[in-house]
């Protein structure tokens, strides 16, 4: 396994404080979308559920919204 692979399968992983902190405040992945701006939901829950990477400016973005570290919700 090469370095990147390693990295993607560490970090590449479903984002299960998020997806909880999302449901808590009973936000849509459409309006998380849109708040990041996505062109559609699909494209969040991928992310959301570790199958596609977020980011950096739509880790800030979350972390900032929420008002929680980056780190409590994506590592």
């Amino acid at each position: 396994m090469n370095k990147k692979e390693t990295v993607k399968e560490k970090f590449l992983v479903p984002k299960v404080k998020l997806r909880q902190e999302r449901l808590s405040r009973e936000l849509t992945t459409t309006f998380m979308a849109d708040l990041i701006g996505l062109k559609n939901r699909r494209q969040y829950e991928l992310k959301e559920k570790g199958e596609a990477p977020f980011k950096d400016y739509e880790i800030a973005v979350i972390s900032q919204y929420f008002k929680i570290p980056e780190n409590e919700l994506f590592f």
